[in-house]
């Protein structure tokens, strides 16, 4: 299963009113669990967009805008307890007709500088749910911890040992194994 079929959400460009069409995108409960286990998070609660779709170019480009509302679990970085994120992000997306000849045709005006890259319309056809889990998956805590929890290393335990006046050499060990003719811990030759 690929994320496309984990949260799809396919429109027809051609049934999109001039003025636009507002959708509501909602995951079900067994959509919610396959972006968990997709995005290896410990739950994925909920998931919502609302989005206005509007054709432009004649149905060659689709805009949309809208917002992206969801509710998921991480494991905390330190004691691997859940945490709970709630993800509420402003969504652009940008649909472009497939193929050669229409990106030829149509002059659109994409801005070189923008870093969103069109999402395919193929014969007509596009999916809203596909870059809504993208961006769902971006939006995650890279490092999520809960409050108050900090990392506590474990104790580093001292050699019993007098203390040496001379410091060792750490491949002395090794030196001795090879049998360099090398009498000292420091690898000199006596």
């Amino acid at each position: 299963m690929n994320i496309n079929e984990e949260f799809s959400r396919k429109f027809t460009v051609r049934k999109l009113p001039a003025d636009g069409l507002t959708v509501n995108l909602v995951a079900t409960a067994e959509e919610c669990a396959a972006l968990a286990v997709r995005l290896g998070i410990l739950s994925c609660d909920e998931v919502a967009a609302d989005l206005t779709l509007t054709a432009h170019e004649g149905g060659r480009m689709v805009r949309g805008e809208g917002r992206l509302r969801a509710r998921v679990s991480q494991a905390c970085v330190v004691s691997l307890e859940p945490v709970e994120q709630i993800i509420d992000e402003p969504v652009s997306l940008l649909f472009l007709e497939n193929g050669a000849n229409a990106a030829e045709e149509a002059v659109i005006d994409l801005d070189p500088d923008d870093e969103e890259v069109p999402d395919p319309i193929v014969r007509g056809v596009s999916d809203a749910g596909a870059p809504i889990a993208e961006i769902l998956a971006l939006a995650l805590d890279p490092y999520p911890r809960r409050p108050n929890v900090e990392f506590q290393a474990p104790p580093v335990p001292i050699a019993d040992r007098e203390p040496s006046s001379k410091t060792t050499n750490p491949f002395a060990v090794l030196q001795a194994l090879r049998g360099s003719g090398r009498d000292d811990a420091n690898g000199n030759e006596t």
